[in-house]
Order: structure tokens, then sequence, then C-alpha cells
């Protein structure tokens, strides 16, 4: 090759790598430009209201929550109804969360900080929960890796000996090369379905009569005043009832909740409801009654279905109490007969589904006729 040649080919080569070089710093310069700074929102503006579904994945799981008709549902459990309070929560908290520090990174730093998401086999402690919003189109708003939580502690003393989570490390989705420390440690964030949804059961009023069938036989506690004393029908002279056992029932029954709920209709934790049913009549002092059906299995959530329906109203018009005007009389009924419309519409949400309650909830109506009695008295 002649030399004049020779000199252009190097010529042009090297106006080529300038080119090339002084693009790769107009991109850097431009990223460096998209640097969030102190206190201001690592996720930039978006509207709250905009938001109509959040994926949340991580080491332990997936949960998708989405907007529908009647509110917000988990994706994952048939859309049965979520806990919307801790939607908004997060919602809110990440519409404010302001960048505390700015941490440059690599991807070969991803893992210190446990921002990684991409890749098979991440080890636990470098795996990150990537959290994305998206609006009513499906069309993505932001998305967020939460990683590491940062700890400080008192001058000498070890952050991992004695340390206060203070804060956590974070990569937006428009970043790859800067990550953010953030006050907010979202500790209570988690990526399983059961823990999104709505736990609230039935709230009966109190039961005047209980009755428990099952393939080992059944029993039946009456009283006649609300919180009164239990007595079971059929008892011979030398037995008597376990009180205690009897009494929880208050307490149990008025307070159960829902740990979780079917994945879908082939669920094999419903198997129960099929092979070992127990079921639960009890009528209220209001005047409805309910009927639990319960899966005895070995597990620590049992399946239960519910019904409620009205009981025939027995009770006479009312009169007036000591002191009271009968429109006082008839307010008070009306009340009650709106309390009681109340109490069967929140049931009605429950007709036509399974739900998880945990065994400890359920305990007594497990129990036969003759664990329900006391001890014998030694002679």
């Amino acid at each position: 090759m002649k030399g004049p040649k020779f000199l252009y080919l190097v010529f042009v080569a090297a106006v080529v790598a300038l080119v090339a070089w002084l693009m790769h710093r107009a991109e850097r310069n431009a990223f460096q430009e998209q640097v969030i700074a102190a206190g201001s929102k690592v996720l930039g503006d978006f509207a709250v209201n905009d938001v109509a579904s959040i994926a949340i994945s991580g080491p332990d799981g997936r949960v998708t929550l989405k907007r529908g008709d009647k509110g917000w549902g988990v994706v994952e459990r048939g859309d049965y109804p979520s806990d919307f309070g801790r939607i908004s929560e997060l919602i809110l908290k990440l519409s404010n969360l302001e960048a505390v520090q700015n941490v440059p990174v690599a991807e070969t730093d991803y893992g210190a900080l446990a921002l990684r998401t991409e890749g098979d086999d991440i080890p636990r402690e470098e795996a990150g929960i990537e959290v994305e919003l998206q609006d009513g189109a499906g069309q993505a708003i932001s998305s967020l890796v939460l990683g590491k939580t940062h700890v400080t502690a008192p001058e000498g003393i070890r952050p991992e000996l004695a340390g206060t989570a203070s804060g956590r490390y974070v990569l937006p989705g428009s970043s790859r090369e800067n990550a953010y420390l953030v006050s907010e440690t979202f500790s209570d964030l988690q990526t399983t379905p059961g823990a999104w949804i709505d736990k609230t059961f039935i709230r009966p009023g109190m039961p005047r009569r209980v009755e428990v069938k099952s393939k080992d036989g059944s029993w039946t506690l009456q009283r006649d005043v609300s919180g009164g004393q239990w007595t079971m029908e059929g008892l011979r002279k030398n037995q008597s009832l376990d009180m205690t056992k009897a009494m929880s029932i208050d307490s149990m029954f008025n307070s159960m909740a829902v740990a979780d709920v079917p994945d879908g209709p082939d669920d094999a934790r419903i198997k129960p409801l099929q092979e070992n049913p127990v079921t639960v009549t009890a009528d209220t002092f209001d005047g409805i009654r309910y009927t639990l059906t319960i899966g005895r299995g070995d597990g620590d959530n049992l399946p239960v279905k519910v019904a409620a329906e009205a009981l025939p109203d027995e009770a006479p018009a009312p009169t007036p109490a000591e002191g009271q005007t009968p429109e006082q009389a008839a307010t008070q009924a009306e009340q009650a007969k709106k309390a009681k419309e109340a109490q069967l519409a929140a049931a009605e949400k429950f007709a036509e589904r399974v739900v998880f309650i945990p065994r400890n909830f359920v305990a007594p109506f497990l129990s036969s006729r003759a664990e329900m009695l006391a001890a014998p008295v030694k002679k």
C-alpha cells in the first residue's frame, strides 16, 4: 500500500474514533444530567390515581394487584379483594420517595447491594424486590428495585451487631448506573399473594345456639341471654360441660380472620371440605343464622365456607323501655333492623367463596362431644 493512501486510511480511522468518543461522552453527559439530586423524587412525578396495577416480585414469589370494577384484587387469588389500605400506603410511599444519597454503581455492584433481578439462580442475599406500576391500559408508569437495607449504629458499634434499619438502596427502572439510598425501609413489603388479601371475615353478633355436626357425631350448646352461661343438650347426670372450652366459642367466633384463599378450584388445600367436613350452625341473638362448613385437615389453615340467612322474626312489636317514648323504641328497632341487614350483606360476599382460617380460630368446633365435657371429678 502506497504512503498517501495509507495515511488517508489512518486519518479516516482517527476521525471515526473521535466521533465515537464524542458520542459516548455526550451520552455520558446526558445520563449524568438525569442523576437525581438529594431531596428529589426517585420516581419523578406521577399521578397516584393513574396506578391500576402493581406487580411485586422477589425471591419469595410474585404477586399482582389490579384495580377492577369492584376495587383492588389479587390476581393470583382469583381477584379476591385485597387490602386497599396497604396498597394505598405503598403507592403513596413510592410517589413521595426521595433520594438521600446518590450511589454510582455498575452491574457488577448489584449483588453487593441486593439489586439483582436478572439471571438464573441468584443468591438470596443478592436478590432485590422489583415493583412495577402500570396504568389502566397496561402501560408502564414506573418501576423500582428495592435492594439492601441500610443499617446505622452508634459510633464504635458494628451495625450488624446493634444497628437500626434507617433506609434502603433502590434502583429505579430509568437508571442502570445510579442507585439511591432512601430513608424508607419498606420493611413490610411482601411478595406472596396471601399477604395482600383482605383478611376481614364475618363479625357475627353473640351466638345463642351452636350446633356442630361431623362424621364423628354432633353436639349442641345453647343459652338464654347474650354472654350467659352455655348449657349442652343431652347431658347425663354424671356429665358436665367444660365451661372453659364453651366460653372460648364467643371470642373465637367473633375474631376469626382470613389467612389465605385458594389459588384456583383445583387447590389441593380445599380437599378436606369434601373429605372431612364439620358443619357449624350458629343462631345469634340479632336474628341471623350462620352456617360454617369447615374442612378438618392437618394444615395450620383450614378451608371454610360460610352462609348466612335471617331467622324468622319472632319478636313482638317493640315495647318502650322505662323512660323511652314509643318513637325512641321504634327508632331503636329500626337501627337494629339496619344493623341486621348490614351483617347479612357482609356475609353475602363470602357466599360463593372458600377461605382459609387459622386452625386456632375454629379449634372449639373441631372437638368431639366427649372432648367438650369436663373431666369427671375424682372421689
